[in-house]
């Protein structure tokens, strides 16, 4: 298959790299606005093939298959929108879009053509996370009290300059897969404030998300972009967990030091499993509507100021 890759900012080299080690996409084009992020993209990785700013441009000058959707957040509706509505696949980074009525929109266009649409999933299909919800699960029931930190530092900003609620669409998004495979009763209500703290860098910012869940469950996420590094935690966050009787905690290996390739490359891999086998499982799109239904309601919360109601997720199985 022949991929087109939109957005060449810092997040493509890891794409890059997963795709060029599993070896059953072939890059035939790189879309950007600023070619000369894509051109040093492809003198890095000695990828020969044609450049374009647009997906039309691209499309009309390189034989194409799938998209590879790594722009902005704010951006991925459109990206993949227009990839599917001319018959491609899409693999596209978190979130699939910002609202719920969106992902729907996509979920449907997908299953009417017949195309697979698969969403990144390495957090919360993350390894050493998932034998930590097992875990959990193992040493008690809910009702469970969980709270996560992730604070990451960034060596560019990039997008992020750009974008309004940037740790609640990009950041938080991760936390959502994490938290619905520790809980799996439905989420009812979502409170978040987050506050831009451009005097430590311009892209700098904190958000503080509480989610309360069917079953009396309640998750409090404290997250952010900051500038010190000695003050970052791990990008997977550190999560602590409290039920009648039980207490258990994950901060993840330092990285190097766990077993087998990181997550985001397992996701890659599953990614294009899927395009080829036309596999089920977390990351196909359809499976991630209960995450972006969260995000829509901690996004208007955060811009409301107000507690929102989660939407119900209808069932999308063909």
């Amino acid at each position: 298959m022949k991929a087109a890759l939109i957005g060449c900012g810092n997040i493509a080299s890891r794409w890059i790299r997963s795709l060029l080690a599993d070896q059953r996409l072939d890059f035939a084009v790189l879309v950007d606005p600023d070619q000369g992020a894509a051109r040093a993209l492809a003198d890095r990785y000695a990828l020969r093939l044609a450049f374009a700013t647009t997906l039309d441009e691209a499309l009309a000058i390189a034989p194409v298959d799938v998209v590879v959707n790594l722009t902005p957040p704010d951006h991925h509706y459109r990206i993949s929108r227009a990839a599917l509505s001319r018959g491609l696949h899409v693999l596209t980074e978190k979130p699939l879009a910002l609202g719920l009525a969106d992902a729907l929109d996509l979920v449907h266009l997908a299953q009417e053509r017949g195309l697979q649409l698969a969403v990144m999933q390495n957090r919360g299909a993350d390894p050493g996370f998932l034998a930590f919800r097992d875990a959990v699960h193992a040493s008690g029931t809910p009702p469970f009290v969980v709270t996560a930190d992730t604070l990451v530092t960034l060596p560019a900003a990039g997008f992020r300059t750009s974008q309004s609620l940037l740790v609640t669409a990009d950041l938080a998004v991760h936390a959502f897969d994490q938290i619905r495979a520790l809980i799996t009763a439905a989420p009812t209500e979502v409170t978040c404030t987050e506050t831009p703290v451009v005097f430590l860098a311009p892209h700098s910012s904190i958000a503080v998300i509480t989610i309360r869940f069917a079953d009396g469950s309640l998750f409090t996420y404290r997250g952010g972009f900051i500038a010190d590094p000695s003050l970052r935690t791990d990008a997977n966050g550190d999560w602590r967990v409290e039920g009648q009787g039980f207490a258990a905690r994950w901060t993840p290996e330092p990285t190097g030091r766990s077993a087998g390739p990181p997550a985001y490359q397992q996701c890659i891999t599953t990614m294009v499993d899927a395009l080829h086998r036309a596999a089920d499982g977390p990351v196909i799109a359809a499976n991630n509507l209960g995450s972006i239904a969260l995000l829509d309601a901690v996004l208007s919360s955060a811009t409301e100021r107000r507690p929102v109601s989660v939407p119900e997720v209808p069932d999308v199985r063909p």
